[in-house]
């Protein structure tokens, strides 16, 4: 009751922003940016603050229910005190907000535009983000960091920075379900090794034995919390002076391996270790099933990798005894249409989100590379249009309800990667149009030169500070034992 009071004050005090009253309407949908307009937006989502793309933003009038809100813009931006957010998408669940905007164009001209449209899902996503902030320019990581930003409002707060570890490479960060309270990186060419937040501890391992060719690269936490797949690679690049191209990486060798915190020990299989290029492992949600890409080694004197293309596969895994199933083909290159890569199950468990692009599995360089869905009950593939544009598309991870996706898009620049995030039906296996991560500055991400790199969901903050993380990298490096088969 007391927030039902609250907001229509607030709409009385909104009520009576002056009135623009010379206008010509439009008979077209407004060009704003960030693009907001008809999506589907969670509950606690931050504050969409927006501009006007041509011309200026000179008021907003947001239609609901309980009455119309009216908003000047100062400055040419709309931007939302984020108390009067909240409360307008508490009252408002379940609803659709509508939004007429006022523009005036370079010749003094103010329109006002058809209405756009925001669905407040009663879907909340996840409280906060994880990702890597790193340079464009991609020879350059001698500043880069994992962050966590709230996904509520725009606090962001470093998890590790790497001018704190001798500038270290940090790369290829992991949770377990989506938890903040187990999670791994790991740091590179300066205080080598992978530091696991396991059962309140951090502890930095060395989790390279003499049966496996490297230390773990791309993980995945098996949902029981205490089995992490690795894959093993021995990683090469190729620099095009193609801009749409830049940058191609690929292996010479790579497997999958096990590692278990109980034991403290890496295992392999047979299956994991062929002389195929197994990599980037991802568990099922009930921990029964791994699933894997994996392509044939390119032929001695092929530099060109032309022909490299992963396919999709599987393979049962018993924790308990440690034994391992058959492999099971789910999603052949030539059946694809491409190469396939970054498979990320739904917590639902029926369907598989992952990355396509002409060849090879790291995506982020490749402008042609696309996010597609596999129904594992159906076995058909899909591109959703809502998550894809004519940019890059990659690294993307689900939330913890499975009812949002996170993408790394480099859209609209081709440069720089951003979070978009997007709602997911399961039901009917399609994706309402994505929306970036919003920034209390409209401007933000026409100033910002970096990269938001492997995007995950987190459901609250890490528990351990910057320098707990910190004083763990540049500790002690432990040693793991080989174990399992």
């Amino acid at each position: 009751m007391r927030n039902i009071i609250i907001f229509i004050i607030l709409l009385t005090i909104s009520g009576c922003a002056s009135e623009i009253t010379n206008f010509t309407p439009k008979d077209a949908k407004p060009a704003i940016y960030p693009d907001y307009t008809d999506i589907v937006i969670p509950v606690n989502i931050a504050p969409l603050n927006f501009k006007a793309s041509n011309g200026t933003l000179e008021m907003v009038e947001v239609s609901t229910k309980q009455g119309v809100i009216k908003q000047r813009c100062s400055n040419g931006k709309l931007l939302w005190n984020q108390s009067e957010w909240k409360n307008l998408l508490k009252n408002n669940i379940g609803d659709t907000l509508k939004f007429t905007v006022y523009i005036t164009d370079s010749l003094g001209v103010c329109y006002q535009y058809e209405p756009f449209f925001q669905a407040v899902s009663p879907d909340s996503i996840d409280s906060y983000i994880a990702y890597r902030n790193i340079e464009t320019g991609y020879v350059f990581w001698f500043k880069m960091g994992l962050y966590q930003r709230s996904t509520e409002t725009f606090d962001c707060e470093p998890i590790i920075e790497n001018q704190s570890i001798d500038k270290a490479c940090i790369n290829c960060h992991s949770f377990c379900k989506q938890s903040p309270d187990k999670m791994l990186f790991h740091s590179r060419k300066f205080n080598p090794g992978t530091t696991i937040l396991w059962n309140g501890k951090l502890q930095k391992y060395n989790t390279k034995t003499d049966s496996i060719i490297s230390g773990g690269v791309y993980s995945s936490w098996n949902p029981n919390g205490y089995i992490i797949a690795m894959s093993v690679n021995k990683i090469g690049q190729r620099f095009h002076n193609d801009l749409n191209k830049r940058i191609y990486v690929s292996d010479s060798e790579s497997d999958v391996v096990i590692m278990n915190m109980n034991t403290e020990t890496v295992s392999t299989c047979k299956a994991l270790t062929t002389e195929n290029l197994e990599n980037f492992p991802a568990w099922s949600p009930d921990g029964g099933t791994l699933y894997y890409i994996s392509a044939p080694k390119r032929a001695e004197g092929d530099d060109t990798d032309t022909s490299l293309r992963y396919s999709l596969f599987s393979i049962k895994y018993n924790a308990e005894t440690d034994v391992w199933g058959n492999v099971d083909t789910l999603l052949t290159d030539s059946a694809a249409g491409g190469s396939i890569t970054y498979p990320k199950p739904s917590p639902c468990g029926r369907y598989i989100a992952y990355t396509m692009g002409e060849r090879g599995y790291f995506m982020p360089f490749n402008q042609e590379s696309d996010i597609w869905l596999y129904d594992l009950t159906t076995k058909q593939i899909t591109r959703p249009d809502g998550i894809n544009s004519s940019s890059s598309e990659s690294n993307h991870n689900w939330s913890h309800s499975g009812r949002w996706l996170v993408t790394g898009s480099k859209y609209p620049d081709r440069l720089f990667t951003k979070p978009y995030f997007a709602h997911f039906n399961p039901e009917t296996g399609t994706f309402d149009k994505r929306f970036v991560l919003p920034q209390e500055d409209p401007d933000f991400y026409e100033r910002y030169t970096a990269n938001f790199n492997n995007t995950d969901f987190i459901t609250g903050k890490v528990p351990a500070s910057e320098i707990e993380i910190r004083d763990a990298v540049r500790g002690e490096l432990k040693s793991v034992k080989a174990g399992g088969k």
